[in-house]
């Protein structure tokens, strides 16, 4: 280091440059050195942020997933029974309607209630019947007589005289007397899993869907209808009025995205009904109807959608089977749905497919080869969800089960489906069909397939994804040489 009197007499720069640094002048740090330090440090971190942002999906599938869908269109709240906004927002629709109609049947009541009755009935007597039964009577606001009891009869209800039978009965008032079964879990009958108990059949043989079933001796020759309503424990209100309100036999479908399932499944049970759960799998038009987050996914390899069954069969215990949601594309591809119908066989469940309506599916012909309970749906009743169209639907149910013997119906937790439901049940009886569990008619429907004709359904369904993904598809000569083997 120079002294200062000799750097006097030396040029500044043929000093060192240790000395020329120590002798400038300091300076406080500018914008533009502030900015750049900022972006270098940004440069450096960006590395780690997009490693992060691609291993998320593969360390939690489901953050992932809703991150990858945020702030996209929405276009699942355009299809009826696939979200729960979609749900509330009609369950409003109907609601206002019910409200409007409350309104305007007040209003009647009132000015019946003015002007008295012709016959010297009193108003009061009439006040506990439904809208349409007082009518009848030919106290209506809107006139008197016969021929004005028959204009208050909404379009599609039940006659006059079925109406004047049901308020004689006192049948629209009567309560669901309830019948308890026997309380879930029942000791034996699960096991510990990855996460949380899970079904299994029991030591002595028992398997889940006997044992959750809701007991029920069905008649010969006596056509019967069952019924199962899903959607249940996403809106508190419309799950307690599905438990409180339908017939005991019309058994319940739980969603495994509700919130205290256990509670919900022991409180359908001390009132009388079986429970499902619902099974969300992949529908032809994904994404446009997407079936929620840990949905079995065609495009999963099969270790993860065995992982993800155990997660679904996991949510709560007690329940006699799964009943497949949307799932038109998973339930028909050989590859993905075999390992699961394999899966519910090994734990004893009952498999319901709820994804093609009057059709047997692969997933239902798989599930009746191996003798495991099974069921299909015949029709969906609320696909409209408006009176008319659900009295339609339940009119085409029970004229199946006259023809054939039985028929499976299923529907959503729509208010307007569960008061629909409720009426329909109440008079099934004088059309001369009962109502039974969904479990009562189990493998009824789908005809068990020979080992023979398996195998060679199994090879054409090999064939067919093969041909799907682009590979080699085995020669017409070579595919009829092992179809003629196989039978």
């Amino acid at each position: 280091m120079l002294s200062d009197t000799v750097a006097e007499d030396v040029p500044f720069t043929e000093l060192p440059y240790d000395e020329q640094y120590r002798l400038l002048p300091l300076r406080p740090p500018s914008r533009r050195w502030r900015l750049s330090k900022f972006l270098l440090l940004v440069l450096w971190l960006l590395p780690f942020g997009i490693a992060s942002l691609v291993a998320l999906p593969i360390i939690d599938p489901e953050t992932g997933w809703r991150l990858i869908h945020l702030g996209g269109p929405k276009v699942t709240d355009a299809i009826p029974g696939t979200e729960r906004e979609l749900q509330d927002e009609i369950a409003k629709g109907v609601l206002d309607v019910e409200a409007k109609n409350r309104a305007e049947e007040e209003a009647r009541r009132k000015a019946a209630a003015s002007a008295g009755t012709a016959d010297g009935t009193s108003p009061d007597a009439l006040g506990d019947l439904p809208p349409g039964i007082a009518d009848l009577t030919g106290n209506g606001a809107n006139g008197t007589g016969e021929n004005a009891g028959k204009e208050a009869i909404a379009p599609g209800g039940p006659s006059p005289e079925e109406l004047a039978a049901m308020a004689a009965d006192g049948e629209f008032d009567v309560k669901i007397e309830a019948d308890p079964l026997r309380p879930a879990p029942i000791p034996g009958l699960d096991e510990e899993g990855s996460f949380g108990r899970v079904p299994r059949i029991a030591d002595d043989g028992t398997t889940p869907a006997q044992a959750y079933a809701r007991p029920f001796t069905l008649e010969p020759d006596q056509p019967y209808v069952a019924v199962i309503v899903t959607g249940l424990g996403l809106n508190a209100d419309r799950t307690n009025k599905a438990i409180e309100d339908l017939p005991l036999n019309i058994s319940l479908g739980l969603s495994p995205y509700a919130e205290n399932l256990p509670k919900t499944l022991a409180r359908a049970r001390m009132v009388g009904h079986e429970v499902f759960l619902q099974l969300p799998m992949e529908p032809d038009d994904f994404p446009l109807s997407d079936p929620g987050p840990r949905a079995l996914m065609t495009s999963l390899p099969e270790g993860e959608n065995l992982v993800r069954l155990e997660w679904l069969l996991a949510r709560f215990p007690g329940y006699v089977g799964v009943v497949g949601h949307l799932g038109s594309k998973f339930a028909n591809l050989d590859s993905s749905i075999r390992p699961v119908i394999d899966f519910l066989d090994k734990t004893g469940l009952m498999y319901i497919d709820g994804s093609n309506t009057g059709m047997v599916s692969l997933a239902a012909q798989l599930a009746a080869n191996v003798e495991e309970p099974n069921a299909i749906v015949d029709f969906n009743i609320d696909t409209v969800p408006s009176r008319r169209a659900i009295d339609a639907q339940l009119s085409a149910l029970v004229n199946k089960a006259k023809t054939e013997g039985f028929a499976i119906g299923l529907a959503q937790s729509y208010p307007v489906t569960i008061q629909r439901l409720r009426n329909w049940a109440q008079r099934l009886e004088r059309q001369g069909v009962k109502l039974a569990p969904v479990s009562a008619l189990a493998s009824k429907q789908v005809k068990p397939q020979s080992p023979q004709e398996a195998a060679a359904a199994q090879r054409m369904n090999q064939t067919t994804e093969n041909a799907g993904k682009g590979d080699s598809a085995p020669t017409n000569a070579d595919a009829t040489e092992e179809t003629i083997e196989g039978n």
